[in-house]
């Protein structure tokens, strides 16, 4: 995280100072075993940092992913070329290989934590967490939420042996799937009741001819913000939420019941066989009839 380099600003300029002068750190630096490398996700570097003077730090091209979040203080960080103003709970995740730097306010100095990891199928996480929040830049009210994983990580480092790897991959996992499944602090209560109610609406008539406009005007709202905002709280579409429900209903039925495939595409909401078929099959990689046999 802290390969700073110079600025344009002499005040700024890295090498005028030794490390001590620039910031108050703590860190641990690890090496993963070759099979953490091939199988588990893993710590590169973790740690607290608090800056005493103001300075760019800056990367790119790094076989590495960042998450960092604002314990104090503030600053701003900059990725691929975007600008954002970090505050108190303030967090960031970020793929390390595009371009980054970060810089402490002068007048309010920030303290942060952070760590470096990497490993197999984390760029599937990132590429989802990307998908719903663009700017990669969020904010939590419930700093402890994070900051316990990374302690923990920090704390289990220090075992060094192939049972803690395990465990450090589990914790990795669990700060990546906080980062995705978080509820936006922004959205506010009624927002968050209003987006529960609809999701509620299309569990209760996923059956029924439904689409965003129907349930746009339900809810008198624009079908544009309810396409963005049920895919920002939710992590899908509102059209691939209700296929969902109609394809693990449409399960049940084809386990649980003896009717036909055409009586199953119906109550499931899709009353054209052929289409209900094809769905089913992108969804499970199987046809209805398959999908009964097997189980």
């Amino acid at each position: 995280m802290n390969n700073e380099t110079n600025s344009n600003q002499i005040n700024t300029f890295f090498d005028a100072y030794s490390p001590s002068d620039i910031t108050q750190s703590n860190r641990i630096i690890n090496t993963p075993s070759e099979f953490a490398k091939d199988h588990l996700f893993y710590i590169q570097e973790a740690g607290y940092l608090k800056s005493l003077k103001s300075h760019i730090s800056q990367r790119e091209q790094l076989s590495s992913f960042l998450f960092l979040i604002v314990l104090s203080g503030s600053g701003q960080f900059t990725y691929r070329g975007k600008s954002h103003q970090l505050h108190v709970g303030s967090c960031i995740l970020i793929n390390c290989n595009h371009h980054y730097s970060h810089q402490s306010s002068e007048v309010d100095p920030w303290e942060l934590m952070w760590v470096h990891f990497n490993g197999k199928n984390i760029l599937s996480y990132m590429t989802y967490f990307e998908s719903i929040i663009p700017e990669v830049v969020f904010h939590t009210e419930i700093i402890t939420d994070f900051t316990t994983i990374i302690k923990n990580c920090i704390d289990l480092e220090k075992k060094n042996d192939i049972t803690s790897e395990f465990i450090l991959s589990k914790m990795i996992t669990d700060l990546m799937t906080l980062c995705i499944t978080r509820k936006k602090d922004d959205t506010g209560r009624n927002g968050i009741e209003k987006m529960n109610l609809i999701k509620d609406y299309i569990d209760d008539h996923f059956q029924n001819k439904l689409s965003l406009a129907v349930i746009a005007q339900e809810f008198f709202i624009s079908k544009y913000y309810l396409a963005r905002e049920f895919k920002n709280f939710y992590g899908m579409t509102i059209g691939d939420y209700i296929i969902s429900r109609r394809v693990t209903y449409s399960k049940e039925l084809l386990r649980f019941t003896k009717k036909t495939i055409e009586d199953i595409s119906i109550l499931c909401g899709i009353p054209d066989t052929n289409y209900y078929a094809k769905v089913f099959r992108r969804v499970e990689e199987c046809s209805p009839s398959e999908y009964r046999k097997k189980w």
